[in-house]
């Protein structure tokens, strides 16, 4: 379970049931670039670069639950990460704040 997806952009659902809509898929398709870009491991970045492009075909409501642990531990991370990597408002590229 994505218990982490608790963010003021995520709602969170009680259970073990987390469905994205539209909506929460895109901003987590946003963080996924943004680690993607920046990230200085290149595992990390790679990974979460295909889970991005393979979350762009998925149907909405989307259960977390389907994804992996592996899956669900490179969410976590990306919405970890959400602060410190940015895409900044007109910037083409995502950034690291520190």
């Amino acid at each position: 379970m994505i218990g982490v997806l608790a963010t003021s952009s995520f709602k969170h659902k009680e259970g073990n049931n987390m469905k994205l809509n539209a909506r929460e898929l895109q901003k987590l398709m946003g963080l996924l670039r943004n680690v993607a870009e920046v990230d200085p491991e290149d595992v990390i970045s790679n990974c979460a670069s295909q889970l991005a492009y393979e979350l762009e075909t998925v149907k909405v409501p989307f259960d977390t639950n389907t994804m992996n642990e592996k899956r669900q531990e490179l969410v976590r991370y990306a919405i970890g990460k959400r602060n410190k990597y940015r895409l900044t408002p007109g910037a083409r590229h995502a950034i690291v704040v520190e």
